[in-house]
């Protein structure tokens, strides 16, 4: 069993500081620009090799985030940002723009790229391709179940993340804060719109439908090494140094334990910053979070509560008992009650405390224990009844001579090894050193004092003297393997000479350390085509209705969607229904049939495993019937990209050669778009989205529970300006698509799209009215200069240009 690398978050320099001590393998960080967490604190390029350099002393890999989708005018820059992490040592990047990824390929092969979990991996034809380009590593979507990921089958190693938040939508999937609130995730300014309370059309109570309980796979490292899971990453570079200390620590010493064979639990994890924890979709045990902040570690129930005391029946499983100076929330429903425990504590049994006695317990392991807060300290009075309410310890006083322990430790997970000999050359001293690092790399380095030995007037300086002296390592983390005194004696030189001689030699491993990391930078200038204007513009039409088939017309294109045969809002996994999907696409093609529209079936954008073999399984019953269409995927081997693939320049054009259409992701701006098709070498290669209603979040998490799942409801969701966004379901029935409520529209600027160059355009009328496909003639007269918004409005009352 191969024990997983422990990769931690790093938001600063002080971060940085605390991941080493605390006991990662690995850190992620991420410059000013270019990372999935802009509103971090984060690295300037001068910290970024700073951080590197303390890093690689002590054995640790710096992998930086260079994840956020590249506009076509920043391709160039970006480039030679990451040439000036490569020149600094860093030991990979994270990204998840495939442009860049074939930028990085051709101009600098040495360096390690890892497939950020944005880029949305959760098949084996994603896996393949991306190990075609070179990708040494892929982060895999935290939707991903334990059994897909034993299936899977790649010589790159896959990385989990086990501990953190969850994203309600699948990472790089989510346009909700961007086109809601004008900032992207992708982009790295995610303002998090799940964490707001949202109404399910039917339910009355609005909760958070949208914020999962955070992630923690703590109890289950075992079955995730058995998997061959090279690296386990933790959540969290926006976070607190507490929390990083704490949940490193504990990861670090469950890891150290599983090397031989034994398991531990913590309690502590639960006592910095979390809403509460599930093991997400690996166990496929999500929930949803009561509230959208901290929780804390639950300890039990209040029983009684009276004006100068609370009890509280605590649970059996509890080992961590509050204490003075402890926080406390009690939550009851949607109210909730905090306060600091300012008072001593009595901790008795249930028997006892019903009989009335204050009798402390001495074994605190015992079951049936009360704990009784005789006073508090109030911010603020409760203004509900606290009984039947359930208590959680939000603050650990105890917990900060820990963080402080480890933030001062000054070590390493692993240290180097150090090998000294210490030798006379012409009365001089020698200090020669071999240092092995923890990646095999072999460091050699000599010193020669300045002062020389002389015969001594008093005392001469002995060889255990010496080698005292030689042992001291100060602050480097190191481990003294061997140290050879090839010395009698007989001779003396002052103390401070010996000490002078081992700085100097430290100094110089250090040095040479750092070093062996390097390489040469290196500028890099992009060279840009220009492209020749086309005159030949058509539209494509998606849908998932067959009556809008009969009635499309002027259309190069119908991109065909399989609707849901079940739309409900609740999600099962049970076998798919093959006869359904042939049956649709059968009736489909005998409708188009003599139709001047290419007709493409659009495969849904997340597609695991077990449901390719099933789309596959009717696409082979479907080519015996002569009804052979091509596929709209985004699973790097179809003809046609859908905008989810999140392409923003021409590089990710041009790598994904064997498309023949992409269609360009909705998030980009006016400027955007004029410098793609600008510089675009194969501009027909090109689709815009200009009319429709965009997909804002695609999940796996459920949007209803419990007592939710016995009753229909309506499928909308409504945000707190009584906006209604559609709900379907994937035909996988595992999968959620929340549409926006409103429609983009670009009609007002097709012309000039059309004068830049752009010759494919297409309007998505899914889940739409009969008539909706009248759009197609609005827009063609649109493009003769006749812009009849009243006519449009007729058909998609609610429009916006969104981030255009």
């Amino acid at each position: 069993m191969r024990i997983p690398e422990l990769l931690a978050p790093v938001g600063s320099k002080d971060h940085l500081k605390v991941a080493i001590n605390a006991g990662a393998g690995a850190v992620y960080l991420s410059g000013k620009n270019y990372g999935a967490r802009k509103y971090a604190e984060n690295f300037t390029l001068e910290e970024i090799e700073e951080a590197v350099n303390t890093a690689h002393l002590h054995n640790v890999k710096v992998y930086v985030t260079v994840n956020t989708l590249i506009r076509e005018s920043e391709l160039e820059s970006v480039m030679n940002y990451v040439c000036q992490l490569y020149a600094m040592g860093v030991d990979a990047v994270l990204v998840q723009d495939l442009g860049l990824i074939e930028l990085i390929r051709k101009h600098l092969p040495d360096l390690k790229i890892h497939a950020s979990t944005q880029l949305t991996c959760e098949n084996q034809l994603k896996l393949d391709y991306l190990q075609s380009k070179g990708i040494r590593r892929v982060v895999l979507p935290r939707e991903m179940r334990k059994e897909e990921i034993r299936n899977l089958k790649t010589d790159m190693e896959l990385e989990i993340f086990v501990h953190g938040a969850l994203c309600y939508s699948y990472s790089g999937q989510c346009l909700m804060s961007s086109f809601k609130g004008g900032r992207s995730g992708n982009r790295g300014t995610c303002a998090q719109p799940c964490r707001q309370k949202y109404k399910i059309q039917g339910i009355k109570r609005p909760d958070y439908y949208l914020s999962p309980c955070d992630l923690s796979l703590f109890n289950h490292l075992k079955e995730i090494a058995d998997l061959n899971i090279r690296c386990i990453k933790i959540e969290g570079r926006m976070r607190s140094k507490e929390y990083l200390a704490i949940v490193v620590s504990n990861y670090r010493k469950a890891l150290n334990k599983l090397k031989s064979g034994k398991t531990t639990t913590s309690e502590e994890i639960s006592l910095v910053f979390n809403r509460g924890f599930s093991e997400g979709q690996f166990l496929s045990t999500s929930k949803r979070s009561i509230r959208p902040g901290h929780i804390g570690l639950k300890i039990g129930r209040v029983i009684e509560s009276g004006k100068n005391q609370l009890a509280i029946r605590l649970d059996d499983s509890i080992r961590t008992i509050p204490e003075r100076g402890d926080g406390i929330l009690i939550v009851k429903n949607d109210n909730d009650y905090g306060f600091e425990i300012s008072q001593d504590l009595l901790v008795t049994t249930l028997n006892h405390f019903k009989k009335g006695k204050s009798k402390q317990v001495k074994d605190l392991t015992r079951k049936d224990k009360v704990l009784v807060v005789k006073k508090v300290w109030q911010n603020r009075n409760a203004d509900f009844n606290l009984n039947e309410s359930d208590v959680y310890l939000t603050k650990r006083n105890r917990l900060n001579k820990k963080v402080k322990e480890i933030e001062n430790k000054a070590t390493s997970y692993v240290k180097s090894k150090l090998m000294l000999t210490f030798s006379i050359k012409n009365r001089l001293p020698v200090l020669k050193a071999r240092l092995t690092l923890a990646n095999r790399k072999e460091i050699t380095a000599e010193v020669v004092g300045n002062t020389p030995f002389e015969k001594p007037i008093k005392k001469s300086v002995s060889a255990d003297t010496i080698k005292k002296q030689l042992l001291k390592l100060d602050k480097y983390p190191f481990e003294i393997t061997q140290v050879n005194i090839n010395y009698d004696g007989t001779l003396f030189i002052p103390i401070s000479k010996i000490n002078e001689l081992r700085r100097n030699l430290l100094e110089k491993l250090e040095n040479e350390t750092i070093k062996s990391y390097k390489h040469k930078s290196k500028r890099i200038t992009l060279d840009k085509a220009e492209n020749a204007l086309k005159e030949d513009v058509g539209f494509s039409f998606y849908t998932n209705s067959l009556n809008h088939l009969k009635n499309i017309e002027g259309v190069k294109r119908v991109y065909l969607e399989i609707p849901p045969h079940d739309d409900s809002l609740v999600l099962n996994d049970e076998k798919y229904n093959l006869n359904y999907m042939v049956s649709f696409i059968k009736k489909a093609v005998e409708i188009s049939y003599g139709k001047d529209y290419e007709l493409v079936w659009k495969w849904p954008d997340i597609t695991h495993d077990k449901l390719i073999k099933a789309l596959n399984k009717v696409r082979g019953i479907l080519n015996k019937m002569n009804c052979s269409l091509p596929i709209m995927s985004a699973n790097f081997n179809a003809e046609y990209g859908p905008y989810s693939m999140n392409i923003t320049n021409n590089g990710s054009i041009r790598s994904l050669e064997g498309y023949r259409i992409l269609t360009l992701s909705p998030e980009l701006r006016r400027s955007d778009y004029e410098d793609i098709i600008r510089h675009a070498k194969n501009p027909d290669k090109i689709e815009l989205l200009v009319q429709g209603s965009v997909e804002l979040m695609k999940t796996r998490y459920p949007i209803l529970y419990g007592k939710e799942l016995k009753r229909e409801y309506e499928n909308y969701l409504i945000d707190n300006k009584s906006n209604k966004h559609p709900i379907h379901k994937s035909i996988s029935g595992e999968e959620l698509t929340i549409f926006d409520g409103s429609e983009l529209s670009l009609i007002d600027e097709i012309n000039h799209l059309k004068s830049l160059g752009y010759t494919n355009f297409s309007i998505d009328g899914r889940y739409k009215d009969d008539d909706y496909c009248k759009i197609i003639d609005i827009y063609k007269q649109a493009l003769n200069g006749n812009i009849n918004r009243k006519e449009l409005e007729k058909y998609s009352p609610k429009n916006t240009s969104a981030n255009y």
